[in-house]
């Protein structure tokens, strides 16, 4: 008694062990072009984050020194920035930033800063208003 598949029955048709071996083949060629990518990030991207980063922690300490009554500290460097000092945010490789230090008062306002961020050709500037306590960021156009 042999085994045929009988071609009037529709159950009975399937895929044969070349086309699965060729599926199996495609998926791991596709799972090993996922696992060597490196990260999908640019350095730009890095940038804008750390510039966000930087800005939102401002925003932390003006809102923390208004709810809270009291004055809130937010130091920067060529390494990073802090808030109260809180954890560092470190910077990654290829970025600088100038140091400054920012005081916020229970009012909203600020002792006001200009801190300059540098990260490869790119310039910016975050802006603190000291009357406002409000941040501002911008590029710089660099020639």
């Amino acid at each position: 008694m042999s085994f045929r598949p009988d071609s009037s029955n529709p159950k009975s048709s399937g895929f044969t062990l070349i086309e699965m071996i060729v599926v199996i083949v495609i998926m791991a060629l596709i799972a090993g072009l996922v696992v060597t990518r490196r990260p999908m990030h640019s350095a730009g991207l890095d940038t804008d984050a750390t510039v966000r980063a930087l800005s939102n922690a401002l925003r932390l300490a003006r809102s923390r020194a208004i709810a809270q009554d009291r004055e809130v500290t937010v130091v920067t460097g060529a390494a990073g920035f802090a808030v109260d000092d809180g954890a560092p945010w470190l910077l990654p490789s290829g970025q600088s930033m100038s140091a400054s230090r920012v005081i916020f008062i229970p009012d909203g306002g600020s002792t006001g800063a200009a801190i300059l961020f540098a990260a490869g050709p790119r310039r910016l500037e975050v802006d603190v208003n000291w009357l406002t306590g409000r941040i501002k960021a911008r590029e710089l156009n660099v020639p």
